[in-house]
């Protein structure tokens, strides 16, 4: 389900939780509401459309990529 985009800076700036199993709908509303935004948009955060979860979809090429619960490693 296409989501809309979350601008509350509040919101936005709070740290997320992980994501579990059932977060699954999650991942798939992150990924159409990236898809309805490809043409300005190569990725988003579950923030952005309301949900403090750890999850993140970007494009690669024309395939979509979701991540749960990344780590980063290294700067």
């Amino acid at each position: 389900m296409i989501k809309s985009i979350m601008t509350d800076e509040n919101f936005l700036s709070k740290k997320s939780i992980p994501a579990t199993k059932d977060d699954l709908n999650v991942v798939n509303d992150l990924m159409d509401t990236l898809e309805y935004h490809s043409d300005n948009c190569v990725g988003m955060a579950a923030n952005m459309i309301g949900i403090s979860k750890n999850i993140i979809v970007f494009k690669l090429g024309n395939t979509s990529v979701p991540m749960i619960n990344p780590v980063i490693i290294s700067k």
